[in-house]
């Protein structure tokens, strides 16, 4: 049986418990926001309304703001952006702010 990869200490603790800790060791928060949070110059773009974002509601099915890739996008909940979102301590979800 291999030995699993240990990585940086956080190998036992859950994704939400690492990103929250990076967020709090931030010194962004929603008032002063990260350039990739949702309300970033890089982040709003992937919002629904942002350039990137407006391409998956123009696909539609998974791609838009409700499917299953495209809510991964959304920073508000728990996938993808929303983990960004924490780490980065953006408005949607500050890392001060448990779910």
């Amino acid at each position: 049986m291999a030995t699993p990869l240990r990585t940086r200490g956080y190998a036992n603790k859950r994704v939400e418990d690492v990103t929250q800790a990076a967020g709090e060791a931030k010194d962004t928060n929603p008032k002063n926001p990260s350039v990739i949070s949702s309300a970033g110059a890089v982040g709003k773009q992937f919002n629904p309304d942002g350039n990137i974002g407006q391409v998956g509601e123009a696909v539609g099915g998974p791609f838009s703001k409700d499917g299953a890739i495209g809510s991964q996008f959304d920073a508000a909940k728990d996938g993808i952006a929303g983990q960004v979102e924490k780490a980065v301590d953006g408005p949607s979800r500050p890392a001060t702010e448990k779910k």
